[in-house]
């Protein structure tokens, strides 16, 4: 009786990475409650977030990974993103998160707009400027 050889199927092969491709970072333990985002660790935007609410989190306690050259470290509760650029792990309260994401949807990109048209008025400025897809058109 011959031997048949069974040709490897393709879900056995090793899974290709792009050369120099990081992966995304991952977390667990992550309580339902409460939202959460990566900041640049800066005081200026630590403080930002601080007086809106939000708390730093021991990112040790809840980063996956970390051992492979590939995935970002937490060392001294930070990350290193590049250089010296370091990010910290915040959270705030869902209820709070979610009252904020409301009061920017209401507020939106026209309330902004008449802001900052309020405050230039405020300041002494005026002016208009208008943007057409005419002129560019004419160009070329």
């Amino acid at each position: 009786m011959e031997k048949v050889e069974t040709k490897p199927k393709a879900t056995d092969r090793p899974k290709r990475k792009r050369v120099g491709a990081r992966d995304r970072l991952a977390f667990s333990n992550l309580d339902p409650n409460r939202q959460y985002r990566i900041i640049d660790a800066t005081p200026e935007r630590l403080a930002t977030f601080e007086d809106a609410g939000y708390r730093v989190e021991n990112i040790k306690d809840f980063m996956l990974g970390g051992q492979r050259t590939d995935v970002a470290t937490p060392t001294d509760n930070s990350i290193s993103v590049g250089g010296t650029k370091k990010q910290i792990l915040v959270s705030i309260d869902r209820e709070l998160y979610e009252f904020d994401q409301a009061e920017k949807q209401r507020e939106g990109p026209d309330a902004r707009e008449a802001g900052i048209k309020s405050q230039a008025q405020s300041e002494g400025l005026t002016g208009e400027v208008k943007l057409s897809t005419e002129a560019r058109q004419k160009r070329t």
